[in-house]
């Protein structure tokens, strides 16, 4: 028997295929490749704000279209890390690799959501790598799994818990 996969609940893309296009679209940008701290916490407040820009759509403007869109931009989850949150198989398998626009963005549903990394992404790269260190440990969803006194710094947040401190900015 196969098991049905709820669309809403599934991620758009990996957070490896968007690691390797965050590192392409920083290479283009700057000519070098973007720090491993920086990326985490570029992958963190993409995914955070990806998915609060879903669930408040409304049924005006590009609201009906967004409701066809799945909340998560990947599968793959957090961990409270000291520096915060952090994608282990990301830290544990990306080797700089790029992936362009072109390759990761190749129909109109996947391009519509990478213009909005793009243009987010892009703002994130100006703020220095502690800078997005500092914003995110001033997050809840990160505070609350964050456990100075534990040996391993690996707890696992909860997506609906980012989703909805990222909404309640909005």
């Amino acid at each position: 028997m196969s098991k049905l996969v709820d669309r809403k609940k599934s991620g758009i893309f990996s957070a490896l295929d968007i690691a390797k296009y965050l590192n392409y679209l920083h290479n283009k940008i700057y000519g070098k490749d973007i720090s491993p701290l920086k990326l985490q916490k570029v992958l963190f407040f993409l995914f955070g704000e990806w998915g609060a820009f879903v669930q408040k759509a409304s049924d005006e403007n590009d609201g009906k279209k967004l409701k066809e869109y799945s909340k998560y931009l990947f599968n793959e989850d957090f961990q409270s890390w000291v520096y915060g949150p952090v994608i282990n198989e990301v830290y544990k398998h990306f080797n700089n690799e790029q992936l362009s626009e072109e390759e990761l963005f190749n129909d109109d549903r996947k391009r519509y959501v990478g213009s909005f990394i793009k243009d987010l992404a892009q703002e994130l790269f100006e703020l220095s790598d502690f800078r997005l260190v500092e914003l995110t440990h001033q997050m809840d969803c990160w505070k609350n799994k964050f456990n100075p006194e534990q040996a391993y710094h690996n707890n696992v947040m909860d997506k609906e818990e980012i989703i909805n401190e990222f909404a309640r900015q909005i």
